[in-house]
């Protein structure tokens, strides 16, 4: 009886060890692809999610100033690393395992209800065939990781950290999403700009100091003058309009379905004057490029 015990513990130990290397290991590769762009599950604490994300004409991200949060992901290998070596050494190794587990799980999530979002601009028709192999293969790694933790008769306290992650992940998810959804119905027609300046003016700006631009116009209402460089007319009635620079670097206005009779004949090369409430701006450091996002934007009427 004694061996038949010991014997189950060491099966479940090893199998943690497996499930874990797996987490590990996916967390470096790609978890979905968009269009030609893959991201894997270690660039949300890379903030590379999000610029990804705009560089195929997706969503920006809604709370920028809260970028910061996304470091806690990076807690998922550092956590997975320290798990094993504590069920090694034979050494209690709960917490870190259930924490490496449900935020993995969190994260899972996210790249799953983005993806839908992603969807919905036009990227792509189906978010399982989007999704990647290491997507999955983190959710099962991740729930086993959680399972095979050796806390004997604690299956309600597994269940809790199995549905922790993904509970808080929706809820954040939705409230942003609720947020954004908010902030899109209302109009910048009426409201004054805080600034006005050309397109280049504004680049050149963020390139000499991103940080000191975002703290001036983030959140701010500003009308930006230039000659479009690329206007995206998507078949839901939504459209981009870019202004961009030699360097690769450009300013986009995402214009929701009730603009579109206003920008609809804006092409390529026309002058335009642009409205909108700038969400910041997200640097590449791969592509040494910085991207400025606009939501809520209008046509500029005035011209001014």
């Amino acid at each position: 009886m004694g061996n038949s015990i010991q014997h189950k513990s060491g099966t479940k130990k090893w199998l943690h060890i497996i499930f874990g290397i797996g987490l590990l290991i996916s967390f470096f590769l790609p978890w979905v692809k968009w269009n030609e762009t893959s991201v894997a599950g270690f660039d949300m604490p890379a903030r590379s999610f999000f610029t990804k994300s705009v560089a195929e004409f997706g969503p920006a991200n809604p709370f920028p100033q809260l970028d910061f949060t996304f470091y806690i992901f990076w807690l998922v290998p550092a956590l997975i690393i320290l798990s094993i070596f504590l069920g090694l050494t034979n050494k209690k190794n709960s917490l870190p395992a259930f924490i490496a587990g449900a935020l993995s799980l969190a994260l899972v999530t996210v790249f799953y209800l983005f993806t839908i979002i992603v969807i919905s601009f036009g990227i792509g028709n189906n978010v399982y065939q989007m999704l990647q192999l290491p997507a999955y293969i983190a959710e099962v790694s991740a729930i086993g990781f959680i399972l095979t933790v050796p806390v004997s008769r604690q299956w309600i306290k597994k269940a809790s950290w199995l549905f922790l992650g993904p509970v808080l992940a929706f809820s954040a998810f939705k409230f942003g999403e609720k947020k954004v959804m908010a902030e899109t119905h209302q109009t910048t027609d009426n409201v004054a700009a805080d600034y006005t300046i050309s397109s280049t003016e504004m680049l050149n700006e963020f390139a000499k100091s991103d940080s000191l631009a975002n703290a001036k116009y983030r959140e701010k209402i500003i009308i930006v003058n230039g000659n479009a460089s690329q206007v995206e007319k998507k078949s839901d009635s939504t459209t981009n309009i870019r202004f961009d620079d030699p360097g690769g670097s450009y300013i986009v206005f995402s214009f929701e379905k009730d603009q579109y009779e206003l920008v609809k004949s804006i092409n390529p090369g026309d002058e335009v004057s642009l409205k909108g409430s700038c969400s910041g701006s997200i640097y590449s450091e791969i592509l040494e490029t910085t991207q400025i996002s606009f939501k809520r934007s209008t046509l500029n009427k005035n011209k001014k």
